[in-house]
């Protein structure tokens, strides 16, 4: 279930604004908290807030929207919600699954790798063997990255079909964008371990 809007933070008035592509910096500098928000007329959001009538009419519309939701909405969506929950949740537990299922082989291939490495040729001087390549805990940087965008990209694309004012091409982007640098940010994290 939504938030209700006049239970809002002016942070999470901000975070509504921002997600409809306007700038929020005056309504969280005014400090616009949800029940203000609620009380603003067309007239108050392009002479206070400075917003053009355009984007007053959006805002409203978008709020008239977010009340809908948050009261409940109708019954049909609330049951498409749960669908599309329990299949991002299976979807999830497969993509786990799959994961630890990769990370197997790879302890298996190491295993064979190492279990097989062909004897030194001879020589009359023995050679010092060579230092082990570092070994990768995760899948690294770039990996990470595309793991993350693709997993981004599915999340933004259901939030984007969702909220208001977003379809889901523009909330898989934008999904895709956080994802790849999260999961970049987790390849670095692993560098730096390993």
């Amino acid at each position: 279930m939504l938030k209700d809007i006049k239970d809002y933070s002016a942070e999470e008035v901000g975070l509504f604004i921002t997600a409809q592509g306007l700038d929020p910096t005056q309504f969280v500098s005014e400090g616009v908290d949800g029940d203000l928000l609620l009380s603003l007329s067309i007239d108050d959001l392009k002479n206070d807030l400075g917003l053009s009538s355009l984007q007053a009419k959006k805002v409203m519309k978008n709020i008239e929207f977010s009340k809908s939701l948050a009261g409940g909405g109708g019954g049909e969506d609330d049951e498409k919600v749960k669908e599309l929950e329990a299949k991002v949740e299976t979807l999830e537990d497969d993509v786990k699954a799959k994961d630890d299922e990769i990370a197997e082989l790879k302890r298996k291939m190491e295993k064979m790798t190492t279990a097989v490495a062909p004897a030194p040729a001879p020589t009359p001087a023995p050679k010092p063997a060579p230092a082990p390549a570092p070994q990768r805990r995760g899948p690294g940087v770039v990996g990470g990255a595309a793991r993350g965008a693709a997993g981004g990209a599915m999340k933004g694309a259901i939030a984007g079909a969702i909220l208001p004012g977003m379809d889901a091409s523009d909330g898989a982007k934008a999904g895709a964008a956080v994802g790849a640098t999260k999961g970049g940010l987790r390849g670095i994290r692993g560098r730096r371990r390993g």
